[in-house]
């Protein structure tokens, strides 16, 4: 199955919720259409929760600072992102430092979506 993702605005927050087999064409065109959606909600706060089927590949989680440059995600967005399956967190994690190291994102990566959501208000 391919990457399907649905984007809602709730509150003051863009929540994406994820599902499929990630590619990078798939994983470029979820970004832009987020960000699309931050601009047309005025929203700079983004929860992913994501089961996505299997983890992605090594490069397609390095390729993550191009689809990022690309899509037009910057460090004023603060992103929340839930990794449910087990087996895709270390990839997950992979794209997470990638983008840390190149200081691209304010986000994090979690397991656990409350947490997240603490996380995203900025409760300790």
């Amino acid at each position: 199955m391919a990457l399907e993702y649905r984007i809602d605005f709730e509150g003051s927050v863009i929540e994406v919720r994820v599902t499929g087999i990630p590619d990078r064409e798939s994983t470029a065109q979820m970004w832009s259409d987020i960000v699309a959606a931050c601009a047309r909600h005025e929203c700079l706060y983004i929860l992913g929760i994501s089961n996505i089927d299997k983890p992605q590949k090594v490069a397609d989680a390095i390729y993550h600072q191009a689809i990022f440059l690309q899509a037009g995600v910057t460090i004023d967005h603060r992103i929340a992102w839930v990794q449910l399956n087990p087996d895709a967190v270390e990839m997950t994690r992979l794209a997470e430092t990638v983008l840390l190291n190149r200081g691209m994102v304010n986000g994090r990566l979690f397991t656990d979506e409350n947490e997240a959501r603490r996380w995203l208000r900025g409760d300790p």
